[in-house]
């Protein structure tokens, strides 16, 4: 473990100063799931022994709703590290160099991108792509650069360490990327008396009593590694065997964060009930991110909810072209004009154009001319007898 980073600075605590019950404090505060953050970071921690072994270590996403809690976790887990005032930098905010540069800072340790959810490009900052973390997936650099000589060569650091995302809103991206992610969704439900008073001190325990936790966890090596090598093709052929998760990938992911649980069990002591308690939330979250992986953009979301809202009379149908029982034609100009008549909110065409493409619900088949099925009634309604389509299979995929 080490940092290339001159000011990154980690204060180690000793151990006659650690407060050993610190993860009941996380469990208060936010049950199973904080806990899950827990094996995570520990994960992370061996994340370059991970990749050896399996290839692979998976993305944390932190995510929920303003207020419930996730700076508080975040800024805990990093006085872990022997940090204090910690959270993670703005990908939107920071160059390509820069965020290349962070990425290349630490070895088996995390990077955490905060707050690079804003839907559009502005002049201050630009929508991040979260394509680009692809290759750190997998420890390959997620940037190249050309050196400044006279020959061909690049400079292409590996990234050796673990992402974690932390925002409001919940990452938009590739089925490739949500594949690589596992996410953790905070709201107040649980917020009490009881979690306020944890996260209270949670915030206000300093470093020197938390970050012995760095040095408890390395010296556990062998131990923690054992755990994941031997426990995660067992969990990883548990998830495969339900009928609700069919990625190998997902669960490969998931098994690895039952397995590090196992081992945060065993060096930090938690009682059973929690770790079963634990090891039963990563498989729920593991299934949920199969569901979302399988589920529609918003932007398709919105517009197939506006259709169904339009034209829900098939026999006389508003929007439908396709004169095939089978399928749904739909021209997206036509689609817009109708929408604004019957005073519907719809994304901009631009972006229908973009993500229609991705239809799952209903799958999309091809762009190209339709003999229209909509017969002319009046004015408003007029169309040529041909028309452009976007072509979708009418039935549902379930």
């Amino acid at each position: 473990m080490k940092s290339l980073n001159k000011g990154f600075q980690l204060q180690i605590g000793n151990h006659s100063e650690y407060k050993k019950d610190w993860p009941q404090l996380v469990y208060q505060a936010f049950g199973p799931k904080g806990l899950v953050a827990i094996s995570f970071w520990l994960g992370s921690l061996f994340s370059e022994q991970i990749r050896a072994i399996h290839k692979s270590y998976p993305f944390l996403e932190i995510v929920g709703e303003p207020g419930a809690g996730k700076t508080t976790l975040v800024e805990f887990m990093w006085k872990l590290l022997g940090k204090a005032d910690e959270e993670g930098f703005d990908p939107s905010k920071a160059t390509a160099a820069a965020v290349s540069r962070k990425f290349s800072q630490v070895s088996n340790l995390p990077v955490v991108l905060i707050e690079a959810d804003r839907e559009e490009d502005t002049a201050k900052a630009k929508k991040f792509d979260w394509d680009e973390l692809k290759t750190a997936y997998n420890g390959r650099a997620s940037r190249a650069r050309g050196m400044k000589n006279s020959g061909n060569e690049t400079y292409e650091p590996p990234f050796r360490g673990a992402i974690v995302i932390t925002q409001n809103a919940e990452v938009s991206a590739s089925e490739a990327i949500l594949q690589r992610i596992t996410q953790l969704y905070f709201d107040k439900g649980r917020h009490s008396r009881e979690s306020k008073s944890a996260t209270d001190e949670m915030n206000v325990l300093p470093v020197k009593n938390l970050s012995y936790f760095l040095k408890q966890i390395t010296m556990a090596e062998t131990r923690v590694m054992d755990f994941v090598a031997t426990n995660t093709p067992i969990y990883e052929d548990h998830l495969l065997s339900l009928k609700d998760i069919h990625s190998v990938r997902i669960a490969k992911n998931h098994a690895q964060l039952m397995s590090l649980t196992d081992a945060m069990s065993e060096v930090l002591g938690l009682p059973d009930n929690q770790r079963d308690e634990v090891i039963d939330c990563i498989q729920d979250l593991a299934i949920s991110r199969q569901r979302a992986i399988v589920a529609d953009h918003p932007v398709v979301q919105q517009f197939w909810e506006t259709y169904e809202y339009i034209n829900n009379d098939e026999d006389e149908p508003v929007l439908n072209h396709s004169r095939n029982r089978e399928l749904i034609a739909v021209n997206l100009n036509h689609f817009v004009r109708v929408a604004n008549e019957f005073k519907q909110q719809i994304p901009l065409l631009s972006d229908l154009k973009k993500y229609l493409k991705t239809s799952k619900s209903r799958k999309f088949q091809s762009i190209k001319p339709v003999n229209s099925a909509i017969e002319t009634r009046g004015e408003s309604y007029s169309q040529p007898k041909t028309v452009k389509c976007w072509l979708f299979t009418k039935e549902i995929s379930q």
